[in-house]
């Protein structure tokens, strides 16, 4: 009898730790939310070239510490 009952306490406890202790409900609903992003192509829009706030028309810009080049990334060429 006492063996049977420590049996029951031991697989009790197994099965009781082997449970997450939250609702899936939110993880599921999260996991589901990155797979449809994921799946959404989104078209960036870009400035035409005479536009473009960020090079003014030059088709470049210079970085923010002032010492390199860089090309336009915001508008058409």
């Amino acid at each position: 009898m006492n063996k049977l009952f420590f049996a029951f306490v031991v697989a009790g406890s197994i099965a009781s730790s082997s449970m997450p202790h939250y609702s899936t409900t939110a993880v599921v609903t999260f996991t589901g939310g990155i797979i449809k992003a994921k799946q959404q192509d989104t078209a960036v829009e870009k400035y035409k070239r005479k536009d473009c706030p960020v090079c003014k028309g030059k088709g470049w810009y210079l970085s923010g510490d002032g010492i390199a080049k860089i090309n336009c990334q915001y508008c058409e060429p």
